[in-house]
């Protein structure tokens, strides 16, 4: 992980003194758009036809095609070697001919000599020169400011940072922290928590996500991130990322299709520019991994109580902490304050054994401190016993029958009553377990919990209205479990290619997440050497991915069939769904606005929106608005070529703001999704064109999606699986680059080593589109079945080389 420092904040200090002491600051790095060029022909969508594209376009178009074509023609007697910018060490001491390729040039590959250079990529050594010479003068200029501050400090002070000199403190990092802040606090703080995170390769934003309309580098989140990150450089503003659009729309109009202002549709104030970043904000400032639940139920909690597993309740806190800080807040399958509230007290109205071995399970996944989590097959593992005490539980208490109340049974409604309740926590639980058994490569198997759940949730009729004489808190948890469980059916239709099993929300609505909070509880977290403490809005989030989901289950009723082929919807259907989810995203409240969104969870739910609409969009890229639409239709002002494009930039762009303030090493169960689809299209680019100039970039893009996928296989055995056949697509310099960054052992055979444990999946790898056949796809481009194939390939194959070329053809790898 190569983090970055971040000041803290504290007393203010004089613009020419903060300028210099971040210019001096070498372990800040810049962050300023790449070269233009490799903007230029980034393959990230299928070219539009020229019928679509505008006069103007089309003819500059043709001009630069038959000016190249003439240049071609022209026979030149010999071809013209291309010059390298810098030559590697062992050929400048041999005085041979260097190609620059990295990470081995042609002529160290071909002697089997060691290849290293001592300059960054597209930097010439003249250039090498001075950037070391200036990081030198740099590091002298902050030595001798320490030094003055030792003299003009009180001795107090003065002897603080003499301590962190002892201690083998770097200038620049000593002069930070008193420049920031009071020298006594910051100093006493211990490590440090204001910290963001570097792109592996290329550390730069990439300049095709430099786009005058992408919102989301307006965003408060990156906004923080890109000051810390470009000390002294001011950061880029929309009016500078106006040159660096993609060159292929130069000649048709550009709007944001996410703010488009078209007559009849107001603009979400929320999406347009406010007020100035709260520079004070920790969420904005540090990782979400640095901050900690705030529940004063934690304190006292005995889970022991609940679970024959352990007895270490402080262990079983931790468990229990982290599925709140990392897992509720995306999978909310039970309503967090009274579950909580019964298991402090021993009531089994809203907890049950059952329910806290599951949570306790999930939780254990996500605690970093525990060594092999994901070797969930292993008896000798706490999860693995989690896991089983839950389906043991879940075997019973999911086949208790229904008591029939006699008439001179003066407990019977008791009886009735308390089976009810039983059920209902069962019902949680069994969402909780298709997680479980998603975390294992085993979602087969997962969702025959959810499918039991369903059914029980019919039998107590969770889906319609509460009866009269229901109390409050059993009403208020029965209508949330209800839209839980619609939400989770429909998140898995969709992802899965399945008819979803309900057809309508339940009957109740949502309520307003500002007028009822307490229907939705809250998430309060609090940040190292902070005073504060912060929510992370979770009725809003609830609420936004409940109504997301409403679309998209009517979506996948059109789309899906459980056997045969999908409907292809018509482009008046497409534009109809399209135009309810871009009015969904106008309609977010601030929290979780394209500007204010911070935690990851808020920015998840972001890129599941673009994930979505760059697969809805893809069929019809092609094609226009008009074709075939009704009279009275909203027609968007661009082509489904360019919210095609604007859906990719944004949903990239989102992943990096995610990892520059947040990392990928805590576990984030749907982030994998994510990351995946990022590689699957960055890979299937390069393999479009491996020779073009843009190609280093798209190289980052890659890295940083498979480093992502690595450190999730760290907690999750499924990300191994996925990883695998990422890497069986990728090059093998590239494979040995994502070892580099991610620190992977370099005898660790991420590639071909053998599985631990099958994967009995029925997830759609990333190639598959909307258009294909279900059936095709269960039998042939599952993870499992890929998984397979690639197994023999690697029986009947050696290994790879890096001699050997790899296929161009995502389809033909996988």
């Amino acid at each position: 992980m190569a983090r970055t420092p971040e000041p803290t904040q504290g007393s203010s200090s004089s613009s020419d003194d903060l300028n210099s002491t971040l210019t001096n600051s070498g372990s800040l790095r810049r962050l300023l758009p790449v070269g233009l060029e490799e903007a230029a022909s980034r393959p990230i969508a299928p070219v539009r036809s020229t019928a679509s594209a505008s006069p103007t376009s089309t003819s500059t178009e043709q001009l630069t095609l038959t000016k190249t074509q003439a240049r071609s023609a022209v026979p030149t007697g010999r071809s013209k070697r291309q010059a390298t910018t810098a030559a590697c060490g062992a050929c400048r001491r041999r005085k041979s001919k260097c190609n620059g390729t990295r990470p081995r040039c042609s002529a160290c590959h071909d002697r089997g000599t060691d290849c290293e250079y001592d300059t960054n990529v597209a930097e010439t050594h003249a250039q090498a020169l001075k950037r070391k010479y200036d990081e030198l003068q740099n590091s002298k200029s902050a030595a001798e400011k320490v030094f003055e501050i030792l003299q003009t400090r009180d001795e107090k002070e003065a002897e603080e940072v003499f301590q962190r000199i002892r201690r083998g403190a770097d200038p620049a990092a000593i002069l930070r922290h008193i420049t920031f802040g009071n020298a006594l606090i910051e100093l006493a703080l211990g490590p440090e928590t204001g910290y963001r995170y570097e792109f592996p390769y290329l550390p730069d934003m990439p300049a095709f996500l430099q786009r005058h309309d992408n919102v989301y580098l307006d965003s408060e989140v990156y906004a923080c991130v890109l000051r810390r990150s470009a000390p002294g450089i001011p950061a880029v503003n929309a009016q500078h990322r106006q040159h660096l659009t993609h060159p292929s729309f130069s000649g048709s109009q550009q709007q944001p299709y996410c703010t488009v202002s078209t007559a009849g549709r107001s603009i979400n104030p929320y999406l347009t520019h406010g007020s100035a970043v709260d520079l004070h904000s920790d969420p904005y400032h540090k990782p979400y991994h640095s901050a900690t639940v705030e529940n004063s139920r934690l304190e006292k909690m005995q889970p022991s109580q609940w679970t024959s597993v352990s007895t270490d309740d402080a262990l079983l806190r931790k468990f229990l902490h982290d599925y709140i800080m990392y897992d509720y807040g995306w999978n909310y399958f039970l309503h967090l304050d009274y579950f909580l509230d019964d298991m402090a007290n021993g009531r089994h109205r809203f907890c049950s054994r059952l329910l806290v071995n599951a949570v306790l399970c999930i939780g254990s996944y996500h605690h970093r401190g525990l060594q092999g989590r994901a070797e969930y097959w292993n008896p000798a593992n706490i999860v693995y016993l989690f896991l089983a005490e839950a389906k043991r539980l879940f075997e019973i208490d999911s086949e208790l029958e229904r008591p029939i109340p006699l008439s001179n049974d003066p407990n019977g409604e008791r009886r009735l009553r308390e089976w009810e309740e039983r059920r209902l926590t069962t019902i949680q639980a069994g969402l909780l377990l298709n997680v479980l058994y998603l975390f294992n490569g085993s979602d087969k198997i997962g969702w025959r919990y959810s499918l039991r759940a369903i059914e029980m949730a019919h039998e107590i009729n969770l889906f319609g209205p509460a009866q009269p004489d229901m109390d409050r808190e059993m009403r208020d948890v029965r209508e949330f479990t209800a839209w839980v469980v619609f939400t989770w059916q429909s998140v898995n239709s969709y992802h899965y290619f399945r008819t979803p099993i309900m057809r309508h929300p339940p009957q109740v609505p949502l309520p307003d997440p500002i007028e009822n909070p307490q229907w939705y509880g809250e998430i309060w977290v609090k940040y190292p050497a902070s005073q504060s403490r912060f929510p992370t809005h979770l009725g809003f989030l609830f609420k936004a991915k409940a109504e997301l989901w409403t679309i998209m289950n009517d979506f996948s009723l059109l789309s899906f069939r459980d056997h045969g082929l999908p409907l292809n919807l018509s482009i008046p259907q497409v534009l109809g769904f399209y135009n309810r989810l871009v009015d969904w995203l106008h309609k977010l409240p601030e929290p979780l606005s394209p500007r204010k969104i911070v935690t990851p969870h808020q920015i998840k739910l972001h890129m599941h929106f673009y994930f979505i609409l760059i697969n809805i969009l893809r069929p019809i890229v092609t094609s226009e608005w008009r074709n075939g639409t009704l009279s009275g239709k909203t027609i968007p002002p661009y082509t489904p070529h360019d919210a095609y494009i604007n859906a990719t930039v944004r949903f990239e762009t989102l992943i990096r703001i995610y990892y520059l303030r947040h990392g990928f090493e805590a576990l984030d169960s749907f982030l994998m999704q994510f990351l995946g689809a990022l590689a699957y299209m960055t890979i299937d680019a390069i393999a479009q064109n491996p020779a073009a100039p843009h190609v280093e970039t798209l190289r980052s893009t890659v890295l940083l999606a498979t480093k992502g996928m690595w450190e999730q296989a760290q907690s999750v055995y499924v990300a191994r699986a996925v990883l695998r056949v990422l890497t069986s697509a990728m090059r093998p310099e590239d494979v040995q680059l994502l070892k580099k960054f991610a620190n992977v052992e370099a005898d660790t055979d991420i590639h071909s080593a053998p599985l631990e444990q099958p994967i009995q999946s029925d997830w759609p790898t990333f190639v598959v589109r909307l258009d294909q056949n279900p059936d095709t796809v269960r039998l042939g481009k599952t993870l499992s079945n890929k998984l397979e194939r690639l197994s023999l390939d690697l029986t009947t194959s050696s290994p790879p080389v890096e001699s050997t070329p790899r296929p161009r053809n995502w389809s033909v790898i996988l």
